[in-house]
């Protein structure tokens, strides 16, 4: 025991030390600044995928609940609102909302400029915490249920290409699946920046309504009374808006057929009339009513006066899909199989990656990247120690001798060595991550080093810390070296003690 005490105290001091103190401080220099070199290349790619990741799912959520036969991301299939899942699906652990959404390809256009755009519909439940500091100018959009609202939402790039400002006026073009465009004014509301340059350079934001009443989703019904008294009777025709095209009319407690005209003679004072149009197909229907109230026999018409009331229609009960954001993006693929569970026969799931896998595929190469620069700084730390140890070996042979001459075996006198090989590295690590969580935390909390965002899709370099991902690389970073000193203290067997003795 007090063999090996007098060894680990002569491995790190005494004679012989004006080669190896040198080398030492430039192996822990060498291991600092490479340890500092992977806790910033960790920490920036993380924040780097970070932050495009919550871009991305921005403007599209963690997954997409949509018609089982939809093929086209901007052309929305309609879909009922009314899901055994929504919106208790929120309440699944891990889920932290669902909104509904729909989208439609369009065209923007001003007095000098035009721009295709994707036209996204949002409803009541739009969660819009994304763009809370996303949003350069004005306000969120109102969402009014079916009295459509005439706000929009551009980004900052559609803003500068057509030369518009908040409160002005642009037509927007809404492109239908038969090749025809329906216009429709809107008030710039908002104008929003993300720096994610492929999705602002394409989507706008309008109420849900717009989209729902545009492609007819639901059926509605009205009934068109005349002004004229024909024959003591009053001429009414059913009118029916959107479904499957085929509509059918049904005139409630009367024996017509079809939309009409038809003619009714008034008998009573007050009398009501009630009309249900339908398709041949799962649409929602829709009701009308007309009542006439008996005023004065020189009242038109007949005598009678009406009122018309509808319900608005059935658009507002369908979709263009569910949005569902989760609380943690790690837990995509387990959620995955809880949301399928979840998700009805005639519908799919599809999650960000399987929409945007360009994206993500490109993201998970950045991970390369960052093995590689591990890869390359545990070697130099490596390299570095190995040639310190062997130098510290050759600068105390004599001593090594002398040990053995007094007993000491060769795995005693090797652990010796690795351990102050053990203590530079440690020494080496501590002083690395100072230096790279220090100037991480620098970056973070100040922003100090800017980027343009046109290129990069972030306005300055991010920072993220994935604590337990470094510990891990910390460790075995420190494993390997200390293993790979075996080999260098592997040369203390081969040292004989009376050359070593003489050895000068």
């Amino acid at each position: 025991m007090i063999v090996r005490f007098i060894a680990s105290r002569m491995a790190g001091k005494g004679e012989g030390t004006r080669l190896s103190k040198p080398v030492v401080v430039i192996a822990t220099a060498g291991i600092a600044i490479g340890v500092a070199l992977m806790i910033l290349s960790v920490a920036i790619v993380t924040g780097f995928q970070q932050e495009v990741r919550d871009k991305v799912v921005g403007f599209g959520a963690h997954y997409q609940i949509v018609n089982a036969q939809q093929s086209f991301n901007k052309e929305s299939s309609r879909v009922l609102k009314e899901q055994d899942f929504y919106p208790e699906l929120a309440d699944l652990p891990g889920i932290r909302h669902v909104q509904v959404f729909a989208t439609k390809p369009g065209i923007m256009e001003t007095t000098d400029n035009l721009q295709g755009c994707i036209i996204k519909g949002v409803g009541q439940d739009f969660d819009w915490s994304f763009f809370e500091d996303k949003i350069v100018k004005g306000d969120s959009i109102r969402v009014d249920g079916l009295d459509a609202s005439k706000d929009i939402m551009i980004s900052a790039y559609t803003a500068r290409r057509l030369g518009l400002e908040i409160d002005d006026k642009v037509t927007l073009y809404f492109v239908l699946q038969e090749g025809n465009i329906k216009p429709r004014n809107f008030a710039v509301s908002a104008i929003y920046s993300t720096g994610l340059k492929e999705f602002d350079e394409q989507f706008v934001f309008v109420d849900i309504a717009h989209i729902q009443r545009i492609n007819q989703w639901g059926i509605e019904a009205q009934i068109l009374v005349s002004d004229s008294c024909i024959d003591d009777g009053v001429m009414i025709e059913g009118l029916g808006f959107g479904g499957q095209r085929d509509l059918r009319y049904e005139w409630i407690g009367t024996p017509w057929q079809g939309s009409g005209p038809h003619t009714i003679y008034p008998e009573g004072e007050d009398f009501e009339i009630t009309l249900v149009v339908s398709d041949k197909g799962a649409t929602i229907n829709d009701t009308a009513w007309v009542t006439f109230t008996q005023v004065h026999p020189d009242s038109l018409p007949c005598g009678y006066t009406y009122e018309l009331r509808t319900t608005g229609g059935s658009r507002d009960k369908y979709v263009g899909g569910f949005e569902v954001l989760i609380e943690n993006y790690d837990d995509l693929n387990t959620i995955d199989e809880l949301l399928y569970d979840e998700t009805p026969y005639n519908m799919q799931l599809m999650s960000v990656t399987d929409r945007n896998p360009e994206i993500f595929s490109w993201l998970e190469m950045l991970d390369l990247n960052v093995e590689l620069i591990i890869y390359m700084m545990i070697l130099i730390a490596v390299v570095n120690m190995t040639s310190a140890l062997l130098i510290i070996i050759l600068e105390r042979t004599n001593m090594i001798g002398l040990l053995k001459a007094f007993g000491m075996n060769d795995r005693d006198i090797m652990q010796v060595f690795v351990r102050h090989a053990a203590r530079i590295i440690g020494i080496g690590l501590l002083v690395g991550n100072l230096l790279g969580i220090g100037l991480a935390l620098l970056q973070q909390q100040t922003k100090l080093i800017t980027l343009n965002p046109e290129s990069y899709y972030v306005k300055y370099v991010p920072i993220k810390f994935d604590w337990m991902y470094l510990l891990q690389i910390e460790v075995i970073t420190f494993v390997i070296c200390v293993v790979m000193m075996l080999i260098p203290a592997l040369y203390v067997a081969k040292i004989s003690p009376v050359k070593a003795i003489r050895f000068d």
